[in-house]
Order: structure tokens, then sequence, then C-alpha cells
């Protein structure tokens, strides 16, 4: 199956799925115009009470803080702006609409994950000052929204899917091997389906992908602010928690320098983060559990990622100990080679004087100068001269075998080959004639 056929079904089995409230139709139209006014806009929103309350609480929340109470929608707009009071038009509807979907996600744990990454993208905008922060929110908000469709359209095999992604397995690699295509493809192409702004539609289906470093296309902008807030949120949507593999801390490293971010203002971003979700989730009227339920999963993460911390920190003194014996080794070599060299200095100093005296013995014994009746002193010399050649031999092949790197101490076959070569060049020496 691929992507061109998962479409096809959803077509054709889940037309529903395609098509938005009437409303929100209208609030993304009004919005595309850049001639429409605030009123325009309210007008079509007075059609829903509920998302006109909602907006109306909004703006008069703690995160605007305005000094007079505003009961209006037409003040509210104004206030807000289009894009704002669309992305929350945005938010609430789709939110309902999916609520309700039969699932066996836990829906909690998706309007967490899904409210921590909007945040995180709004704030990501906002920091590195690119313009319409509430579309990067609406773009993570639904980055996830395919997960939600596949298993709408395939409960069967998303179930097994999800039972695998829950111990740790890769949701995405399970899906591209099943389906041929991704919740983010799939997301994407729902998004399209409704006629959501194409960056938003972009965003989403890109909310994955690996991005090089120096990708600075502005179309793309959006598309990596999404994937950075992504791999910043704390709070999965499976219970199992992977920990970061290490393209995905490659992507966000890459990701954080294209959008021109430093490590101290990501910081700042996650140090806001969880507060700001459980803030907005109020206000929005999202449920993402209550604050015990967040502290208490929060607090899991990090006994987790401390785990993995201290798992790391283990490798990391494993490994220095190994550097640290490797430079042992080589130090050792080095010392090794100028032992070498001199024990091979004074040795070679005493056998050739033993030598030397030894030819002289011979030389007397052959002049008649030294009497041997019996030749026990000529062939005492033989026996000196074979050892000395002997030690000379064992000797050299000891200080060539110090020229070599460390690696050749530990290759057996090196070592069989140099006491066959003795044994051979002994076996010659045992051989000359005197």
């Amino acid at each position: 199956m691929n992507n061109i056929e998962i479409i096809d079904k959803i077509k054709s089995e889940h037309r529903e799925l395609l098509s938005l409230p009437q409303t929100l139709v209208e609030v993304l139209r009004i919005t595309r115009d850049e001639k429409s006014s605030a009123e325009q806009l309210a007008r079509v929103l007075m059609y829903d009470p509920a998302l006109t309350a909602k907006i109306l609480r909004v703006v008069n929340s703690p995160f605007y803080g305005v000094p007079r109470e505003v009961t209006t929608l037409t003040k509210a707009v104004v206030m807000l702006g289009l894009r704002q009071v669309t992305a929350l038009a945005l938010s609430a509807s789709i939110y309902n609409l999916t609520q309700k979907w039969d699932t066996k996600i836990d829906r909690i744990r998706f309007w967490r994950h899904s409210l921590e990454v909007a945040i995180a993208s709004r704030m990501i905008a906002e920091t590195i000052g690119y313009p319409h922060a509430e579309e990067a929110f609406v773009a993570g908000l639904l980055h996830d929204i395919g997960l939600l469709i596949l298993e709408k359209s395939f409960p069967e095999d998303f179930a097994g899917i999800y039972q695998k992604a829950q111990k740790g397995e890769s949701t995405l690699e399970i899906e591209e091997e099943i389906w041929g295509t991704n919740h983010a493809r799939v997301g994407q192409f729902l998004l399209e389906q409704w006629n959501l702004p194409q960056a938003i539609c972009d965003a989403v289906g890109h909310h994955h992908n690996q991005y090089p470093p120096n990708c600075l296309n502005s179309e793309l902008i959006y598309s990596q602010i999404v994937a950075l807030a992504n791999l910043l949120s704390s709070f999965n949507i499976m219970r199992d928690f992977r920990g970061e593999q290490d393209l995905e801390l490659e992507n966000r490293e890459n990701i954080r320098d294209n959008l021109n971010l430093t490590l101290d203002r990501l910081k700042e971003i996650q140090v806001k983060l969880l507060p700001k979700t459980v803030e907005d989730a109020r206000y929005l009227d999202i449920e993402i559990g209550s604050v015990d339920d967040i502290l208490m999963e929060a607090n899991r993460l990090l006994t987790t990622q401390y785990m993995t911390v201290e798992s790391l920190l283990c490798e990391n003194r494993k490994m220095q100990k190994q550097i640290a014996r490797t430079q042992m080794k080589e130090a050792a070599l080095e010392t090794l080679k100028t032992i070498t060299a001199t024990f091979n200095h004074y040795i070679n100093n005493a056998t050739a004087t033993i030598l030397g005296r030894a030819q002289l013995v011979e030389m007397a014994i052959k002049n008649e100068e030294m009497k041997d009746k019996n030749g026990q002193v000529a062939r005492a010399m033989d026996v000196i001269i074979n050892g000395v050649n002997t030690i000379c031999l064992v000797m050299k092949e000891l200080k060539d075998l110090t020229s070599y790197e460390t690696t050749v101490y530990h290759e057996e076959h090196y070592i069989i080959d140099i006491e066959d070569k003795i044994k051979k060049q002994l076996k010659e020496l045992e051989n000359m004639p005197r």
C-alpha cells in the first residue's frame, strides 16, 4: 500500500474527514482575503456561540492582560488580529471535531504533546522574529493529526503499530513498512483538503524530515520550526520513552543553527514550555490532564532521562578509561622502544667484546700460541660464539619489533613468524663451518 492508496481509501470511505465545519470554512476564506475586516470575521464567528465564548475568554485571559473586559466579538478580533483569531478558531474547532472520533490513542497524551509542540513552535517563531507566529502554533497543534486519521481509516493495522510504538519502536518506520507512507504526509494531505494555508500543510508534512546544515530556504522555515518544536517536546504520545537518537540530536543541532538560535535561547524556551503549556491549555479548554498528572509524568521523564544520562556517563567513563589505557600502551611502547635501544647499545658492546676475545683465543690456538691438547677450548669458544650470535639475533628482532605500531603485538601470526625466523637463523648459525 502506498500514499495514493491511503488517500483513495480516505476519500472513498471517510469523506466526512475531508470537510470542516462551515463556520471554520468561512473563517479561513475571510482570513485569506487581505481586504477582509474584523467586522466580517466577527459576523461569521457569531454563528458558533461556543467558539465566540472561547475567543472572548481568551482575550480576557491574563495572557493578554487587557485593562477592561472585552465584551464584543468585533473588539476581540481587533485586539487579537485576524490571524490570532483564525488560529484560535482552528484550534478549538479541530479539537472538538477530533474528540468525537473513536480512538485507542490516549487523547490526553495526544493533545498534551500537540499543545506543547504548538506553544514551542510559536515561541521559536517569536524568538527568531519570524512573522505570523500563530500559523506556526496551528501547524504545531495539528502536526500529528495524521495519526488520528490513520487510526480511524485502518483501526486494526494501527492497533498493531500503536502496540509496537508503545514498546519504543519507531512509529515512522513501522508506518512506512506497512503503508508506504507516514502520518506526517497523511496529515498534510488532510489539511490541504481543508484548504489551510500551504505553509501550515507543509510544516505538518515535513515535521519528521532530516534538515541539513545551512538549509536557509525561506519556504522551509515553518517546517523547521515545527520539526524543532517536536524534538523539544518532553511529553510523547507513546508512554515509553525511547530517548533521543543520534539522528534526532544531529537534526536538532542543524535546525537550531539554521534558525540562528543560540543554545541559551533554546534553553529559555524549554524552561518556559511546561508552565506555558499548562496555562494555555486552561484558557483554550484543551484537556491535557491535571497538574498532578503532568508533574508525575514530568517526574517520570526526568527519572528516565537521568538514567539515560547516567548510562551515557558510565559509557563515557569507560571510554575515557579505554583511551587512558590506549595512551598508556602508546606511552609504554615508546618507553619500550627507548629501553630496547639502550639494551641493544650495551649488549652490542658486550657481545662485540666477547666475540673479539673469542676470536683472539681462536687465533692463539691456531697459531699454537695457546695449547689446546683435547680441543676443549676451541669447543668452548664455539659455544660462546654461538651464544653471542643468538643474543645478537634476538636483540635485532626485538629492535625491529619495537619499530612497529602497537597493533602488531596483537597479531598472533606475526609473533609466530618472528619465532620461525629466529629458529631458522639459529639453525643456519649451527650449520656454519668453523
